[in-house]
């Protein structure tokens, strides 16, 4: 049995319980828009999650949605977008600033959180995803950071854990590649795949007798879900590895894009597929994700990730490719943005008019090494 708590504390899209042994349940509500997040839920989770931190009653924490096509598709880009037009980019500033601090809190959370990723988990809910220490999918579950179709960029930390992933995570973030639960689970983006009911496998985690397990929560966590564990076949990103790392090579972007690119005869339908994306998207989308790859395998603590991150979104949402992208893609629907003309598809002919410039100092030494500033 669970007791709903006074959600509205909160906000109107979250439905928070309280559940047996110390379990404190958070579900998002916004079936209409596939739970993607805008500035008053990310701010409303992040009080969640603060409160539940200090709270010493509240011992393990699940999150999910209320319907199984998503868990999180991903940040609310069309309110972003609307928000650049009216020149109120502070706002919309916001709304990153929420987000990050929502996920560098999880990141350094003290307590179990475990998330139920079913259905999409894209941008903005793969951020959220991957900020939780236990992370499951289904065998119906999306994953992917797919910005590039809309001219903004990887982020939520995936400057670091697309980086972590090394050339599978740059062609992930390239390319915007969807992966089924095999791909996700196979480069650890997910922790297990689970084909029960959602309700069965949380009831077995609420039944964890806590007292049984002198090495603590977390352990106890891992054994119950590892006997829930249920391997699938390999999916196309296993099926597509050696392509993968022929394309990739993280040296030379111009080398990189058009290789991908020449994916567009594969035999695979989903390389084929990620060739179109890339040559469909935002050059300025493909050269950022690229450098903040780059930027990412020297390894930085979370919260340098997010500060860059912070700065990087300012500039990518005032660049022209924002706003076009998701009227292409999510307001009028033509599928046909006009990207802003690139001199040469090269870093520094796609960048260098309009440098991302921080006050990250290994940042900056990455442009100038690049040669766009």
């Amino acid at each position: 049995m669970t007791n709903l708590l006074h959600t509205n504390n909160y906000h109107l899209d979250l439905i928070i319980e309280e559940a047996a042994n110390g379990w404190r349940i958070i579900r998002l509500n916004r079936p209409k828009s596939l739970h993607a997040l805008d500035e008053s839920i990310a701010s409303a989770l992040l009080k969640v999650f603060q409160d539940f931190h200090n709270d010493d009653s509240v011992k393990a924490i699940w999150l999910d949605s209320t319907t199984p096509k998503a868990f999180c598709a991903g940040g609310d880009v069309r309110k972003l977008r609307q928000l650049v037009i009216n020149n109120e980019v502070e706002t919309a500033n916001q709304f990153f600033e929420n987000e990050y601090a929502l996920d560098l809190l999880l990141h350094n959370y003290a307590k179990p959180v475990v998330i139920w990723g079913e259905g999409y988990v894209m941008g903005g809910g793969l951020g959220l995803f991957m900020a939780a220490p236990f992370r499951l999918v289904t065998p119906f579950s999306r994953l992917a950071m797919p910005e590039v179709n809309i001219g903004l960029y990887p982020d939520v930390g995936a400057s670091r854990f697309l980086a972590d992933r090394g050339p599978i995570g740059l062609f992930t973030g390239l390319t915007g590649s969807i992966m089924t639960a095999a791909g996700a689970y196979g480069i650890g983006w997910a922790t297990h795949i689970c084909d029960a009911q959602r309700d069965v496998v949380l009831q077995k985690l609420i039944d964890i007798d806590w007292e049984h397990y002198p090495a603590g929560d977390f352990r106890a966590l891992d054994d119950t879900l590892n006997a829930l564990h249920r391997p699938v076949p390999p999916g196309p990103l296993q099926n597509s590895l050696d392509v993968i790392h022929s394309v990739c090579r993280g040296v030379n972007f111009e080398h990189d894009y058009a290789a991908i690119i020449g994916l567009s005869d594969a035999r695979s339908d989903w390389l084929r597929q990620a060739s179109e994306n890339l040559q469909k998207g935002s050059p300025s989308t493909a050269a950022i994700t690229w450098l903040l790859w780059q930027w990412g395998r020297q390894v930085h603590p979370w919260h340098e990730v997010f500060d860059l991150e912070t700065q990087i979104s300012d500039w990518k949402i005032r660049h022209p490719d924002f706003v076009e992208g998701v009227r292409a893609r999510l307001v009028d629907k033509d599928l046909s943005p006009e990207w802003e003309h690139a001199e040469s598809m090269s870093l520094q002919g796609i960048l260098s008019k309009n440098p991302p410039v921080t006050n990250i100092e290994s940042w900056n030494a990455l442009l100038k090494h690049y040669q766009v500033i």
